[in-house]
């Protein structure tokens, strides 16, 4: 899963969960899956009805994010641009979330299959360089109190709908999917 996806904030393009399961980063919608969301359907993003498999071509992640994956989930093997990540089938530009540096948010992953393990959570702040050395600068922390709070891993639950807090870094701008003031 993206890998679950990226939060591809980019959710991808700015966020990145790494697991090993099915699900999809819900809010901020990433990538694969804003079709879900009807406040974004009159930006007419493309379905995409896979957006609960977005692990690599059903490669195992290594604990090494990017070492056999896309930075967005997809197969590293596809040719570039890949469909989840700028310039790709599911890239349309499309603001998913309003957020400012520092800020703790909310977020939403659903789990459609589990098979247990940890979410990590990574940021990229620069579009034109989405790639995993971008997302690796960022490595955002559990925050809330919540499962996993003060560290980089969010156990994943049972499927289902997971709502966690993130801390953004503070002192950084821009992003692709989500504007970060």
């Amino acid at each position: 899963m993206q890998h679950l996806f990226v939060f591809a904030l980019v959710l991808c393009g700015g966020v990145l969960i790494a697991v090993d399961a099915h699900g999809r980063f819900m809010k901020p919608p990433n990538r694969s899956s804003i079709w879900r969301v009807p406040e974004f359907a009159g930006q007419n993003p493309p379905p995409n009805y896979s957006d609960n498999e977005l692990y690599c071509g059903g490669l195992h992640q290594a604990n090494d994010p990017g070492s056999n994956c896309g930075v967005c989930g997809d197969p590293s093997s596809s040719p570039s641009p890949r469909a989840n990540e700028i310039g790709g089938t599911f890239y349309k530009g499309i603001i998913t979330g309003d957020y400012s540096a520092g800020q703790i948010i909310d977020i939403e992953v659903e789990l459609t299959v589990s098979h247990l393990g940890a979410m990590e959570f990574r940021l990229c702040t620069n579009p034109q360089t989405e790639n995993q050395a971008c997302f690796n600068q960022n490595v955002l922390r559990i925050a809330g109190g919540g499962p996993g709070s003060g560290t980089t891993k969010l156990p994943a639950g049972p499927t289902g709908l997971m709502r966690s807090k993130l801390q953004l870094p503070s002192g950084f701008r821009g992003c692709s999917d989500i504007r970060i003031r």
